[in-house]
């Protein structure tokens, strides 16, 4: 079932062309990442699918409604903001409690979010004492409360440290295969997205660059990308970026992703060894048909960029 459908959506800001002919698809049961970088109109499309934003052009459907000022809807969709600004001195259960009775469940309903999201130790703390870490899992509760079939994330993971994004990204993935809830995730944390997501949406510009499984798009955009792991990335890749045959060269964390045409791949495993000892690096591995998520995205952009 189709949960979310958007077909060539605009919206405008004066004369900024915030989202341009945007189209994408959300399936019920799955975990869908919307990558992309400041400005790409992430959350102008977000705002378009949650019914707070009315489009200029094109439509959207969610649920098999269109979302601008329908009440209806709001009932089977839970919110999780970047920034989420709750009552400082309200302790967590009894504010938890107080939006029960907005929505007309049990009060009940309120430590068990606090249980799913593994704060009931925290119930009669001042929401201002939560950690930057525990108030987005306090979000993620707020966003349980009335069962919702659809939560929508945006950045929500944008203000925390390493350890506080792997924690939050494990509870969406258990709350997918636990709860059997519908997400969409709107994130510059490309490697937790490609960990939990079964699709992505990359957008540019307003645009869809592409979008499909993981798979898919590594089928598409990555194939003839070769990986070389190695200790100094940024130093080895300024190297082989001046090889005449060197499409592409990215750092991508302890390696570096590179594009060469098919017949110049020993070439380049040659070329590698030769540089490697130019610049005194440890080569780990050369993986052929390989490339991280960051490889996948920075590959996407490229092509989007030259489509403009």
């Amino acid at each position: 079932m189709t949960l979310v459908k958007a077909e060539n959506l605009a919206k405008n800001f004066g004369n900024v062309n915030a989202v341009d002919g945007l189209t994408l698809s959300l399936n019920e049961g799955s975990i869908t990442g919307l990558i992309g970088p400041n400005g790409a109109g992430k959350t102008t499309t977000i705002k378009m699918i949650l019914g707070l934003l009315k489009p200029d052009q094109g439509k959207v459907e969610v649920f098999g409604q269109d979302p601008w000022d329908n009440p209806a809807i709001r009932p089977l969709i839970g919110v999780i903001h970047e920034k989420a600004f709750f009552p400082a001195h309200q302790k967590t259960l009894e504010y938890l409690q107080r939006v029960c009775r907005i929505f007309g469940v049990p009060e009940s309903r309120a430590m068990e979010v606090l249980k799913l999201v593994d704060l009931q130790g925290a119930w009669d703390r001042p929401i201002k004492g939560l950690s930057a870490g525990m108030l987005q899992k306090f979000s993620i509760s707020h966003a349980l409360i009335h069962s919702p079939k659809l939560i929508i994330g945006d950045e929500m993971t944008a203000n925390l440290d390493p350890q506080a994004r792997s924690s939050l990204f494990d509870l969406v993935s258990q709350l997918h295969d636990d709860e059997g809830v519908t997400f969409l995730v709107s994130s510059h944390i490309l490697p937790e997205l490609s960990r939990i997501c079964d699709s992505v949406v990359i957008v540019n510009h307003g645009k869809v660059g592409a979008s499909g499984t993981l798979n898919e798009l590594y089928g598409k955009f990555a194939a003839g990308i070769i990986r070389v792991s190695t200790d100094k990335s940024a130093e080895l890749a300024q190297e082989i970026r001046a090889l005449p045959y060197a499409e592409v060269a990215e750092v991508d964390g302890r390696g570096v992703s590179v594009q060469v045409p098919n017949d110049k791949e020993e070439a380049l495993f040659e070329d590698v060894s030769r540089l490697a000892r130019k610049v005194n690096a440890k080569i780990y591995g050369i993986e052929t048909g390989n490339a991280s998520i960051e490889a996948l995205y920075e590959r996407v952009m490229s092509a989007s960029e030259g489509g403009r």
